[in-house]
């Protein structure tokens, strides 16, 4: 009985030792990974709206906004080059095939999308995760904003991904929409 009490005793002290390791590590990483996370959202939006030299917050949905009407949606930013706005890039997230999937949609001062980039996803490599690849992400370019894309009519599927395309596509049509009945609507100032 007194080795079993030692034996739990040492189990508890390595566990103790275990958890303030872990937790004083995710002290020193958290602030270093946000700021990553940041700079490669920063660089979708230049990527996706080439033409806006800075970028201001246009909204930033929190989980309660989010359920009242633009569940996907989850910030917007305007795009200003001078003092014109150039456009809007809007970041939104949509369940794919594997998991969350977040892309950010860039739409031009003239109501066409100008990129689209997935910043995040779990698909399947070699299969959903080529919905990363130009060739599928360069379909959405030069589109109008002004109705929603159709799979299969207006974007091509990627072979074998059919849930991945339309989420992808699903992500873009609501960026779309939140452009054509908040932004455009309500000036660009929510």
């Amino acid at each position: 009985m007194h080795d079993m009490l030692k034996l739990g005793f040492r189990l508890f002290i390595i566990t103790v030792i275990a958890t303030f390791a872990l937790a004083l590590t995710n002290m020193m990483t958290a602030e270093p990974i946000q700021e990553q996370i940041r700079i490669a959202e920063d660089e979708a939006r230049k990527a996706v709206l080439s033409a806006a030299e800075s970028f201001e917050a246009v909204k930033t949905f929190s989980e309660e906004e989010a359920s009242g009407g633009y569940p996907y949606v989850m910030e917007a930013y305007k795009g200003i080059t001078g003092n014109e706005v150039a456009g809007y890039t809007i970041k939104v997230a949509n369940r794919g095939y594997g998991g969350e999937l977040i892309i950010i949609a860039g739409i031009n001062a003239d109501g066409v999308i100008e990129g689209v980039q997935i910043i995040q996803h779990s698909e399947t490599p070699g299969l959903g995760a080529k919905a990363e690849q130009p060739d599928f992400l360069g379909q959405f370019s030069e589109k109008s904003a002004e109705s929603p894309l159709v799979l299969k009519e207006d974007i091509s599927a990627i072979s074998g991904a059919t849930i991945t395309s339309r989420a992808v596509t699903n992500a873009v049509n609501a960026a779309l929409d939140y452009y054509r009945n908040k932004i455009l609507i309500g000036g660009g100032n929510r």
